[in-house]
C-alpha cells in the first residue's frame, strides 16, 4: 500500500497521500470516541462533567477526581451486540457480532488534611475503552459498467502515469512498487486497467460491460486509554484535576471486493481493444493493521456555585501519537479473452510504514442540578476540533501538506450534547436515563458526488452521519459496596463508499471550490447503518 524509500521519486507521480501517507479517512478513525466507562456513567449518556466522583471522569473532566471523599476502587464488565446492515439500491445486508469485554477499572486513593481551604488531595488511576472498532458488514452491487467498476476508478487514477513506471521487468532490478502508487501498479499487473496512448488507461470493466459485484469488511481493534490523575477539594466549593493519558491504538482490517462480468475489455495479442472481448472475474483482497501510542494532558475544574448548582469546565490536548501502518494486498482473477485465459495472483509486497498523527483538542462545559437526597439532572457540552486534526513524518518536509489541507476543508468540529438524569427511589436504590446526539464530522457538501482521497490500496470507507445515544441504568448502594448496570443503544448511519467518486478531466481532481463537478467516476453509495446495544455492570467498593 506505502512505500517509504524513494519519497522524491513519487512526488513527480501522485501526492504524498495517495502514495503511502495517510488520508482524511484514517483522520476520522484515529480520533474517534464513544460513551463507554462506568454503568452509572453510561446510564446517564456521560453527562457528568459538572459531577465527578465516578471513575470514568478521570478521563473527561479531571476534576471530578477532586469530588471524592472516600478512597473507591471499581471495575466494569460489558456485553455487546453489534448489528450492521447496508442497504445498497433497496437491497439490505445485515451482519451481527456479539463481544464480552472489560471496558474500565480504576482506583482514588485519597489523602484528608481536615484543613479548612485544602480539604483533601486525591491521586486516581483508570482504564476505560474509547472506542472498539469490531464490526462486520458486506453488500453487493447490480449494473456496474466503466464508470462505477473499480477498475474504472483505477485506471482514471492511472492518466498521467507511463506504462514503464508500473510494469515489472525480468532482465531489471527496477521494481514499480518502489516509485510508484501501489493501486496503480496492482492494477496494472492483474490486468484490471490496460495502456492506451499518451499515458492514459482503460479498464477491464467499460462502457457496455455487464458487470455485479461484491464488497465484504472486517474490522476488529481499539483505542485504549490509560489515565493517571490528580485533584483535590477546596472549601468544598472549588473542585481541582490535572491527568495525564496514555493511549493505545489497535486496528485491523480485511477487506475484499470483486467483480464478476462479461463483455469486458482487454488488449488482443496487437495490443489493441476494439470491442468487448473478455468474461470472467476478480477479486481484490486488503489487509491493514495500524498500532500505535499516543499522550495527553487533561485539566479541569468543577465550581458548587450554589447547595445545589455546579458548573464545569475541562480541556484536553491534543493527543500526540506515533503510528505504524501493516498491509498488503492481491487480485486474483479469471479472465476469458475469445478463449484465451489469464488466470493468476498478483500480489503486492508487505509494507511497513511510521508516521505521527495529532488528535483534535477536546473542550467540555457542563452544568448540573443536585435535588438534595432526592436526583440529579445534568448537561454536557463537547467541542471536538476534528478540522484541526494533523499528520506529520519527521523524515520528509510537506509529507502530508495535502493530506492536512484536505482535512481542514472537508472535516467540520464535532459538537456533542449529552443530558443525563437520577432518580433516587430510596436512599439505596436509583434509576437514571440519558441521551447524547454528537454531530457529524464531515461537511455535508462532501458526502457524495465529490472525491475524497484515500492512501495506498484500501479503496473502501464510511463517512459518518450524526449519532444517538439512548440509556437506562440502575443502581444499588449497601454499605461501602455499590454495584450498578446500565443500557445503552447507540444508532449510526454512514454513507459507505467502494471507493471515491473522480471528476472528469475538466475539473481538478481536488477543488474545494468547486462542490458540482462532473464525474467520470461515480460509485454505487450504501447507506450503512449501525445499532450497538450495550449492557454494562460495575462493582465497586468505597473506603
Amino acid at each position: 500500500m506505502k512505500t517509504v524509500k524513494y519519497a522524491l521519486a513519487g512526488v513527480a507521480l501522485c501526492s504524498s497521500s495517495m502514495l503511502f501517507g495517510q488520508g482524511v479517512v484514517d483522520a476520522l478513525k484515529y480520533s474517534q470516541q464513544d460513551i463507554r466507562g462506568t454503568a452509572r456513567y453510561m446510564g446517564m449518556a456521560g453527562a457528568f462533567g459538572a459531577l465527578g466522583g465516578d471513575i470514568t471522569t478521570l478521563g473527561q473532566n479531571p476534576a471530578g477526581i477532586g469530588v471524592y471523599r472516600n478512597s473507591d476502587i471499581a471495575a466494569t464488565i460489558d456485553f455487546s451486540n453489534q448489528v450492521s446492515t447496508v442497504n445498497t439500491a433497496g437491497n439490505n445486508y445485515s451482519d451481527s457480532k456479539f463481544k464480552f469485554s472489560c471496558n474500565n477499572f480504576g482506583f482514588v486513593w485519597t489523602v484528608r488534611f481536615n484543613q479548612e481551604a485544602l480539604k483533601n488531595l486525591n491521586f486516581g488511576f483508570a482504564y476505560n475503552k474509547q472506542k472498539s472498532f469490531d464490526r462486520s458488514y458486506k453488500t453487493s452491487y447490480a449494473n456496474i459498467s466503466g464508470a462505477n467498476s473499480l477498475s474504472g476508478y483505477i485506471a482514471k487514477l492511472s492518466d498521467g502515469i507511463s506504462v514503464d513506471n508500473l510494469a515489472s521487468s525480468n532482465n531489471s532490478s527496477f521494481d514499480p512498487y518502489d516509485s510508484s502508487p501501489w493501486l496503480n501498479v496492482l492494477g496494472y499487473q492483474s490486468y484490471l486497467i490496460n495502456p492506451k496512448s499518451s499515458n492514459t488507461w482503460s479498464s477491464v470493466v467499460g462502457s457496455g460491460t455487464s458487470a455485479t459485484g461484491d464488497l465484504y469488511v472486517r474490522e476488529k481493534g481499539s483505542i485504549d486509554e490509560y489515565n493517571f490523575n490528580i485533584g483535590g477539594n477546596i472549601y468544598d466549593v472549588f473542585y481541582w484535576g490535572i491527568g495525564v493519558a496514555v493511549t493505545d491504538f489497535s486496528y485491523d482490517i480485511q477487506s475484499g471486493y470483486g467483480e464478476n462480468f462479461t463483455g469486458g475489455y482487454l488488449p488482443d495479442d496487437n495490443g489493441s481493444v476494439s470491442s468487448a472481448n473478455t468474461n470472467g472475474w476478480y477479486l481484490m483482497q486488503n489487509a491493514l493493521h495500524t498500532n500505535g501510542s499516543g499522550i495527553k494532558a487533561n485539566l479541569g475544574v468543577i465550581m458548587r456555585a450554589t447547595n445545589n448548582f455546579r458548573l464545569g469546565f475541562a480541556f484536553h490536548t491534543p493527543n500526540y501519537y506515533k503510528m505504524t501502518d501493516t498491509y498488503s494486498a492481491a487480485v486474483k482473477y479469471n479472465f476469458d479473452r475469445s478463449g484465451t485465459s489469464y488466470n493468476d495472483l498478483a500480489e503486492t509486497p508487505n509494507g511497513s510504514y511510521s508516521y505521527e498523527f495529532e488528535s483534535p483538542w477536546r473542550m467540555i462545559a457542563s452544568a448540573a442540578y443536585v435535588f438534595g437526597q432526592g436526583g440529579i439532572l445534568s448537561f454536557d457540552y463537547e467541542y471536538t476540533a476534528n478540522n484541526n486534526m494533523s499528520f506529520d513524518d519527521p523524515y520528509t518536509i510537506d509529507m502530508f501538506y495535502n493530506t492536512n489541507n484536505e482535512i481542514s476543508e472537508m472535516l467540520s468540529p464535532v459538537h456533542t450534547f449529552k443530558v443525563g438524569g437520577e432518580y433516587r427511589i430510596t436512599p439505596q436504590f436509583s434509576a437514571r436515563l440519558g441521551y447524547a446526539y454528537q454531530t457529524s464530522p464531515v461537511k455535508s457538501e462532501y458526502r457524495s458526488g465529490h472525491e475524497i482521497p484515500t492512501a495506498g490500496t484500501l479503496t473502501m470507507f464510511t463517512l459518518d452521519r450524526e449519532t444517538n445515544y439512548f440509556t437506562v441504568g440502575l443502581g444499588y448502594r449497601f454499605a461501602n459496596v455499590y454495584v450498578d448496570v446500565a443500557y445503552m443503544h447507540r444508532y449510526r448511519r454512514s454513507e459507505l463508499f467502494p471507493f471515491s467518486p473522480l471528476p472528469s478531466g475538466s475539473d481538478d481532481l481536488f477543488d474545494p471550490d468547486v462542490m458540482n463537478q462532473s464525474l467520470a467516476i461515480s460509485p454505487q453509495i450504501s447507506t450503512l447503518t449501525d445499532h450497538n446495544n450495550s449492557f454494562a455492570l460495575t462493582m465497586g467498593v468505597k473506603f
